[in-house]
């Protein structure tokens, strides 16, 4: 996928750590009121759902418009039960991927909104993954890196509540990723991405072929400012938070309501 022009009001406040020292990435989604890039996130955001070859042949043969199509088949919509918080939880698994891809350079799978049996269905297992290959022929090498990440977001509330439930569920046994990375790879072929499918099988088999393997947790709410010692209802200690693992935390003002102003904009 192309950069996003939204990604520059991504911006990383340093120094930011949760009570007892931890250190965290924080980054404030410092949005303006810009028409063209919020078309140009929405644009973004309706690519993760739907190719834009696929938009074309599908809404002709449903009879629809692009838009109609869109709106009935494809985009959570506000007033549906479920659509604000799929929306919620779309929005901010795609500023995961687009944060990993764009600013940390992994390889990033996009197809979980892809091809969905309902709208408003997510799918269950790891939220994102990332990998990166050390050798630029990939040929497996211990030093390859999969990253997986969980994402847990209340777009509607400031507290830090995502970021310590995004922890404590970020520590997957290694069969339960595994079935994620399968089901990754067996989509991705059915998309008929059968590159980026191989790529991914070769983070399967961890025994016979090793890697470095990185958990993550990645929380969001709506805030405006950060204090530098982020303090949550639950110890370090008792969130058993390991050395490799990465924390995010990411805030801005209103997220629900820039959300459903990116996602109104998904019309094309």
């Amino acid at each position: 996928m192309e950069r996003p022009s939204y990604i520059d009001w991504i911006v990383e406040e340093t120094g930011i750590t949760i009570k007892e020292g931890i250190p965290i990435k924080c980054y404030k989604i410092d949005y303006k009121e810009d028409e063209a890039i919020f078309d140009e996130w929405a644009l973004h955001i309706r690519r993760n759902y739907i190719e834009d070859e696929d938009l074309l042949i599908d809404a002709e043969i449903n009879g629809m418009s692009v838009e109609q199509y869109l709106r009935e088949y494809v985009i959570p919509q506000r007033d549906e039960t479920l659509g604000p918080t799929v929306r919620s939880g779309d929005i901010t698994e795609i500023i995961v991927c687009d944060l990993l891809e764009f600013i940390f350079n992994y390889s990033v799978p996009r197809y979980k909104q892809k091809n969905r049996s309902g709208k408003n269905n997510s799918e269950h297992g790891t939220d994102v993954i990332g990998y990166k290959f050390f050798d630029k022929s990939k040929k497996p090498t211990e030093k390859d890196e999969l990253i997986a990440t969980e994402v847990k977001a209340v777009l509607t509330r400031s507290d830090y509540s995502p970021l310590e439930k995004a922890i404590a569920e970020s520590k997957k046994d290694e069969q339960r990723l595994a079935r994620t990375i399968d089901y990754c790879r067996k989509r991705l072929k059915e998309l008929g991405n059968i590159e980026q499918s191989s790529e991914v099988a070769r983070f399967l088999l961890k025994p016979d072929n090793n890697y470095k393997l990185t958990y993550a947790a990645a929380g969001f709410s709506s805030r405006q400012t950060v204090e530098q010692e982020i303090e949550l209802s639950a110890s370090g200690e008792d969130l058993q938070i390991s050395s490799k693992q990465k924390i995010f935390y990411i805030h801005g003002k209103t997220l629900m309501e820039l959300a459903h102003k990116i996602y109104e904009r998904c019309k094309k």
